[in-house]
């Protein structure tokens, strides 16, 4: 029965028959290809893909993209730090240096200074606050 089947494949909009093996492997390649497609259509970031799916993509850009007035405000934040930093004394600065700075822990610095981590606890509370006012938050 198998025997008197015949196997077409389309090319070029006609129909032309073939063995059995040139069907089964032109299909089987067909398959490859579609199932690399769906791959490739699961995976991709296209503003065709979002307009299909009804994402709004302008809000999300928007969303994402931050605010030029929150850019400029924490520019000027920084610099207000910056500036408060440099009007502390050598002592106070080097404090903030290694706990904020250099990640050491203020039992770490306490050692390599030789006081009590609670000594350099209210210091540092002492020193925030300084910064705090300086800074007029």
């Amino acid at each position: 029965m198998s025997e008197n089947k015949k196997y077409t494949i389309v090319l070029k909009r006609q129909r032309v028959e073939v063995s059995e093996a040139v069907y089964r492997a032109y299909h089987k390649e067909r398959e490859a290809e579609r199932y690399h497609n769906k791959l490739i259509r699961q995976n991709e970031l296209s503003l065709e893909r979002f307009r299909e799916d009804g994402v709004n993509i302008d809000y999300l850009i928007v969303r994402v993209q931050p605010d030029i007035l929150d850019k400029l405000i924490h520019q000027e934040q920084l610099e207000a730090l910056r500036i408060a930093l440099q009007a502390l004394p050598d002592d106070e600065r080097s404090l903030i240096d290694e706990i904020f700075f250099n990640d050491k822990s203020e039992s770490q610095v306490a050692k390599s200074i030789g006081v009590n981590q609670s000594t350099i606890s209210r210091r540092l509370s002492k020193i925030l606050s300084k910064l705090k006012n300086l800074i007029e938050i």
